[in-house]
């Protein structure tokens, strides 16, 4: 179809957005109107607009079924979804998009667009969004064309499109009389007269489908001469009585391309369903009549009818008897089976259990392989078939929870009075709990489910039952429940690790934090032995026994181990192996770098939990974010750790509140407020109960290390061996105990008032190298400072002094280092990296830390141009001009020379 000219003003826009993405300033453009006004033509004039722009470029689909990531996967961007067929995170597949972006523009500017995207699926959409969220110094221009979208449909793309300097909005509102001049000469090749031109615009509001539409069925003279203009209802009457007069293969041809799909269909099973064995004259008189086109990039081998407004007027009127013939031809012969049964249904004339059970069976191998958004249709289609209404209502609500399951939320939210209303009340109650629970509405969900009477509980069948116990006991764990309670619904269910992968993990996490609470050894232990000790090795279907064992080490204090099993967990998803959860995964990885003193990298680790969370973060990944800031004096330290105590007060899970304790312990060491640090144990009793701080909770040995250090501060200093003690006979213990209990005995020698105990129970506390948990390192030898210069022990206050200020320095401790105040034997070392943005350090910091362009860019869910870009900033800033000048430079400013 030739392509119109674009009206000056529009090209200057466009123009303007071109010459931003070819010198380093990606932008968007939405170009937004109504069907056939033109949205099309606009894009296919950008490539000439920017020839020297490499081009990608997809049609989103009107289909019933919109699989998740379908436009990624048709612009070529590899592993949307996991190795065990689960969809990504869209963090993880924007992540995937970045990599084709990168390796699809070689340097060239690249011009990415996607057309109809008001078909498209939210997913690819909210990846796209996510990947222009954190471009910087990119040559990309991405364009966009949609009609306007329903409401309530692709939220998040729309309040993108919203934001301030987001995007540039090209609304199209009809063609002018000079562009409805132009298209009317290439459409009949004659001149049309002024007059008629403003009328015909007028008359079609300019619509280019219209105009074209009215061109192809009438004469200019016929036009010119007629007192009233055909209605665009009159020319698909016309397009009917066209069709009736014309070549009965290439109406026949026709009908069956409009029956088999909305977008390109091969001309195979076109012939095919359409009954043609030699199909290709009539193809040609199609092709040449404007109503097929064919794909430029292989000829012949798929067609299209020219617009989905000529396409719906085909469908309809083709005679309902001949319609039901083509989708039953259409289901004996297309090759995917997801349209075979779609056109099946379409060709069902009554109610077919028969049908009805191939669906299900359908829909039970799509939730095998994890493909929800498969299993919800199937599920609604079969609860079109079915006779009994019984089983019509069952399927209709297993196809909500697979909507729960696609994370299609806001869908599911628009249907609850429907579902509430259904007999099921075990079914209907597992798909609210799950949508609940999916929303990180975790105690609401514990409600409903707590709500069901046992006895509704015992009729359910098998599959429904198991999911109500494990999410009830679930969302106890989560809740604080005392773990006899958990224990007592996971007894109730059947033998054995459920077979629903959707509920594995949730079971796997509630039984193991169980057996860890309980003590039970042989559990945990096999637990542990259930993956190899080199995590790379673990099979992918063990991934999350793998992440289970690497939180238990995480929130224990293993801070190698804990990185070990937990960076490949982290790695795998962000390679898009496996699925991403909640963002718990990254957090816990975060708080093992946080424990090693990487805090840099922790504060990467902990965005990218935040960007991996849904609409609420998890209590884990709300607990620990305040852990960084607090270190290095962040004023936001204190705003985080008054969210964290809201979430955790209302979600009571042990494991979160242990991390929130934690985080708070770290806070008041870091400040200077001793009121604060005597009272945040009484604090925390008064929030969450006297048993919260208990020597006897199995909340893990670093968390006992820090409730001791609390100890001390409220002179409760009978209690810090029980501590030590839990720390020693737990079912792991840390190497660095072994320098713990000097140091933490040392403090409470300190608080009776024995200087000379404490002096030398610390001098024992920091013999060896500072390995391990380097903040805990630093604070002993600061302590030991203290303590040798009250007693006039002044070469020792001097050289632990000194000892604390490199490991402060080297976290970025600025609060500590105040303290210690300045040592006057050395220069003050100069941060390097002060004048640096935010994502600059964190770029600056990975680059340190040894990583290259590529795995920076993974680490950051950016583009490589994007790191570069930063880097080059990063070089500016710093006054060096590569890496290795970078390192020298930061050595030598740390005083690491």
């Amino acid at each position: 179809m030739p392509v119109l000219a674009v009206r000056p003003d529009r090209a200057e826009l466009l123009g303007r957005a071109i010459r931003d993405a070819r010198a380093g300033r990606p932008r968007l453009v939405c170009v937004e109107g109504a069907a056939g006004t033109g949205k099309t033509s606009h894009l296919r004039a950008l490539p000439d607009l920017a020839p020297d722009f490499r081009v990608l470029a997809t049609t989103a689909a009107e289909t019933p079924y919109r699989p998740a990531y379908g436009v990624l996967e048709q612009l070529g961007v590899p592993r949307v979804v996991a190795d065990d067929g689960r969809p990504h995170h869209p963090a993880v597949a924007a992540q995937s998009l970045r990599r084709l972006l990168d390796d699809e523009s070689r340097g060239d500017p690249l011009l990415l667009m996607i057309d109809d995207a008001q078909w498209a699926d939210d997913e690819s959409l909210d990846a796209l969004r996510l990947v222009l969220s954190r471009l910087s110094g990119d040559r990309l221009l991405v364009v966009v064309a949609s009609r306007p979208f329903a409401r309530g449909e692709h939220r998040a793309w729309q309040r993108h499109r919203h934001d301030a300097g987001a995007a540039t909005v090209l609304t199209l509102d009809g063609l002018d009389d000079t562009e409805t001049a132009e298209l009317l000469r290439r459409a009949t090749g004659k001149e049309p007269a002024p007059t008629l031109v403003h009328r015909l615009r007028e008359h079609t509001g300019g619509n280019p489908m219209h105009l074209r539409a009215l061109a192809s069925e009438y004469q200019l003279d016929a036009l010119a001469a007629m007192p009233n203009l055909p209605a665009p209802e009159d020319v698909a009457l016309e397009l009917t009585a066209r069709l009736t007069a014309m070549d009965t293969d290439a109406t026949r041809l026709l009908r069956a391309v409009a029956v088999v799909g909305a977008s390109w269909v091969d001309r195979f099973d076109a012939a095919a369903v359409a009954g043609l064995p030699h199909p290709l004259a009539a193809l040609d008189l199609l092709v040449e009549d404007g109503l097929l086109v064919v794909e430029e990039e292989a000829q012949l081998s798929r067609v299209r009818i020219v617009h989905s407004l000529v396409r719906a007027a085909v469908y309809q009127s083709t005679p309902a008897a001949e319609r039901r013939e083509l989708h039953h031809r259409a289901a004996e012969s297309l090759s995917s089976p997801m349209r075979r049964l779609e056109h099946a249904v379409a060709a069902a004339e009554d109610r077919d259990d028969g049908l009805a059970d191939r669906l299900e069976a359908a829909a039970a191998a799509a939730h095998a392989e994890s493909d929800y958004r498969g299993e919800a249709q199937l599920l609604l289609w079969a609860s079109r078939v079915a006779r009994s209404a019984d089983r019509r209502e069952r399927a209709w609500l297993e196809a909500q929870l697979a909507t729960v399951l696609a994370l299609d939320t806001q869908a599911v939210r628009g249907r609850l009075s429907e579902i509430g209303w259904a007999r099921d009340a075990a079914l209907r109650t597992v798909v609210l709990a799950w949508l609940l629970v999916v929303e990180n509405r975790v105690a609401d969900a514990r409600r409903a489910l707590e709500a069901v009477p046992t006895g509704v509980v015992e009729r359910a069948d098998e599959r429904t039952r198991s999911r109500l116990l494990v999410l009830r006991a679930w969302t106890m764990l989560v809740s604080g429940y005392p773990t006899d309670r958990i224990a007592a619904v996971l007894d109730s269910l059947p033998p054995g690790v459920p077979d629903d992968h959707a509920l594995r993990g949730y079971y796997l996490r509630t039984a193991g934090q169980v057996a860890a609470r309980e003590l039970d050894f042989d559990h945990v232990q096999r637990d542990f032995d259930a993956v190899p000790t080199a995590a790379g090795e673990t099979r992918l279907a063990d991934t999350d026994k793998l992440a289970w064992r690497g939180a238990v080490y995480a929130l224990c204090g293993f801070a190698a181990e804990g990185r070990r099993d937990l960076g490949e967990v982290v790695s795998r998803i962000r390679g898009g192996r496996v699925d991403a959860g909640s963002g718990a995964n990254h957090a816990l990885y975060a708080f093992t770098l946080w424990l090693d003193g990487e805090l840099d990298r922790a504060a990467v680790e902990f965005q990218a939990a935040l960007d991996l969370a849904p609409e609420r973060p998890h209590p884990i990944v709300q607990a620990a974010l305040p852990l960084v800031p607090a270190v290095r004096g962040d004023a936001r330290a204190d705003e985080l750790l008054a969210e964290s105590e809201s979430v955790v007060r209302d979600l009571p899970w042990h494991e979160a509140i242990a991390v929130h304790v934690q985080a708070g312990v770290v806070r008041l060491h870091a400040g200077d407020d001793d009121a604060a640090r005597a009272g945040w144990l009484d604090h925390l009793r008064s929030v969450f109960g006297p048993a919260i701080v208990s020597p006897s909770s199995p909340a893990g040995a670093i968390w006992h290390l820090n409730v001791a250090l609390a100890r001390v501060w409220a002179g409760e200093l009978d209690e810090i061996d029980a501590h030590l003690v839990a720390i020693e006979t737990d079912m792991i213990v840390p190497a660095w105990s072994a320098w713990a209990r000097p140091w933490l005995i040392g403090l409470r020698a300190e608080g009776t008032g024995d200087d000379a105990g404490a002096l030398e129970l610390l001098r024992a506390a920091v013999t060896g190298p500072d390995t391990e948990l380097p903040l805990y390192r630093a604070h002993a030898h600061a302590d030991l400072a203290r303590v040798a210069a009250r007693t006039g022990d002044d070469a020792t206050a001097t050289a632990s002094a000194s000892r604390a200020r490199r490991l402060y320095r080297r976290l970025g401790a600025q609060p500590y280092l105040a303290r210690l105040g300045a040592d006057a034997s050395t220069p003050r070392p100069v941060d390097l990296l002060s004048g640096l943005s935010d994502r600059e350090r964190e770029v600056a910091a990975l680059l340190l830390a040894g990583l290259s362009y590529a795995q920076i860019a993974e680490e950051l869910y950016v583009t490589r141009s994007t790191v570069a870009f930063h880097l080059g900033n990063v070089y500016a800033k710093t006054g060096v001009g590569s890496r290795h000048e970078l390192v020298r430079a930061a050595r030598a400013t740390s005083g690491e020379g």
